[in-house]
């Protein structure tokens, strides 16, 4: 027993020894390490620094900066956990740019107080005794237009001053807030500093929207550009692709219509020979639903008449059996909807005009199927051509068209610039290549490109669905028309100093 103690002592001592002597070993290499490193800094110079020394007035902008890089630190943490951050700088731009062309409005408007005075004007006389005879019909018409005209005129005003006062207001209180002295531990502080940065926001970005709008609006001021107009869509170039090209923009542009918040009929459709349609003929009217904005909605004819031309496609065909890109064709025209108190005065003489009868078909029964109710009149000089198969009889078909090719040589003597009717060079849209105003490519890549204003977009599908699209692509035409007008005006100052 002892000596198995004995050799369990020897064993435990021996372990103690050489944990003892590694140990040690370690102790020196340490000093020596410290010993060198020691030596090295002694060579070096020591760099003594002075005490920096404020004067009261520094010391105090150093904390004023301190505390907004605080503040500033703490918004973008609380903003960290949101969709966006709070720009103040952002902000400040959209408010500008919201305010800018707020004041630019302004100055092609007239005063409210001259609206008001106006509309005060037009409720007095509707409220005269005899204002609602049958006789004084057109009158009617035409305060009742003005009438409900300024009404949303100065409701759109009142509406643009408190956005205005609410953004403003918003900002300046979100500037004191960020200069107000808090801590950035203040959770209180930090959601109001969001809450008023959100308010400002909206405001101002509802502002710069209904403003813009409303510019599109003071571009849409023709002599027709308020009327009821027809969208006529004729399949060109392309065979069976064509009359699926007419089926798409009739979808499209059905869609848009809708969209702006119009009324719009089907007046006539002709199918194709296999998918499609031929032709197709739309009714776009005033809507009664304001879409929010009360304006862009009130003129028809005006909004679309830059639509007038040919629409070339080009995608891979899937009429096609092998398959292979195609390039396609169709024809839109925009014709405005007179009445005919508008259209008495223009006379065309007789030996000018080629009138032809046809079959009306469709439902109506034996009366339009078998009876040439339908009237096809052509302008031989100009070759315009109207057909008109609406009503059941014939001499009210031929009024109706009579009518609507008046007001179609009307709205191109003015798209000319011409003193009459009889100046009228041809102006039939041709749908081949070479006369596109707008291409639609899907293949080999996806670009909508208008070729005068040079606006495109790559979202083609969205584009053809006749949303936000087709509208940023009309209000970029409107735009440009604008810039070129104002161009030749320039032109023509120049030419007569």
């Amino acid at each position: 027993m002892s000596r198995w103690f004995l050799a369990a002592a020897a064993v435990c001592i021996t372990l103690i020894i050489t944990s003892t002597c590694d140990a040690f070993a370690n102790c020196r290499a340490r000093a020596a390490v410290f010993n060198s490193n020691t030596s090295l800094h002694k060579r070096r110079p020591s760099l003594r620094l002075k005490p920096l020394q404020l004067s009261p007035q520094s010391f105090l902008a150093t904390q004023s900066y301190n505390a907004r890089n605080e503040r500033q630190h703490a918004f973008q943490l609380h903003a960290s956990s949101k969709d966006e951050p709070l720009d103040l700088p952002s902000l400040k731009r959209l408010l500008n740019e919201a305010i800018a062309i707020h004041d630019q409005n302004l100055s092609c408007t007239p005063p409210l107080s001259q609206i008001a005075s106006r509309l005060s004007d037009l409720e007095t006389e509707s409220s005269s005794p005899d204002f609602w005879d049958s006789s004084n019909s057109i009158r009617n018409n035409v305060v009742t237009r003005d009438i409900a005209k300024y009404t949303r005129l100065k409701s759109q005003l009142n509406a643009w001053d408190k956005l205005r006062k609410d953004a403003q207001e918003a900002f300046d209180m979100l500037v004191d807030l960020y200069q107000e002295e808090s801590s950035s531990d203040d959770v209180t502080y930090v959601e109001m500093m969001e809450l008023t940065y959100q308010e400002c926001k909206e405001s101002a970005s509802s502002l710069l929207t209904t403003c813009q709008k409303y510019e599109l609006q003071t571009l849409l001021s023709g002599p027709y550009d308020a009327s009821p107009c027809t969208i006529l869509l004729t399949a060109g170039a392309g065979g069976t692709e064509a009359c699926d090209w007419v089926d798409m923009l009739y979808r499209m542009y059905t869609r848009h219509a809708s969209h702006m918040g119009y009324r719009v009929e089907t007046v006539e459709a002709t199918p194709g020979d296999v998918v499609g349609y031929k032709s197709v003929e739309l009714r776009i009217e005033c809507g009664n639903d304001d879409n929010g904005d009360g304006q862009s909605n009130h003129h028809p004819y005006g909004w679309f008449k830059g639509e007038k031309g040919a629409h070339r496609l080009v995608r891979l065909s899937p009429f096609n059996a092998n398959n292979k890109r195609q390039t396609t064709f169709a024809g839109v025209d925009v014709v405005p909807i007179l009445e005919e108190e508008e259209v008495k005065d223009v006379d065309i003489p007789e030996k000018e005009l080629e009138i032809t009868t046809m079959r009306s078909g469709g439902k109506g029964g034996q009366n339009v199927n078998k009876v040439e109710t339908g009237v096809r009149i052509k302008h031989l000089t100009s070759g315009i051509a109207v057909k008109c198969t609406e009503e059941r009889s014939q001499g009210m078909n031929k009024q109706r068209a009579l009518a609507r090719l008046k007001g179609q040589l009307l709205a191109i003597a003015q798209e000319q610039r011409l003193k009459d009717i009889q100046s009228i060079r041809g102006d039939v849209v041709e749908a081949s290549w070479g006369a596109q105003i707008r291409n639609y490519v899907m293949q080999p890549y996806k670009l909508v490109k208008d070729g005068r204003s040079g606006w495109e977009s790559s979202d083609v599908d969205g584009f053809l669905d006749g949303g936000q699209g087709l509208e940023d692509c009309i209000g970029s035409l409107l735009r440009w028309r604008r810039g070129v007008e104002e161009e030749e005006r320039e032109e023509a100052d120049l030419k007569g100093v």
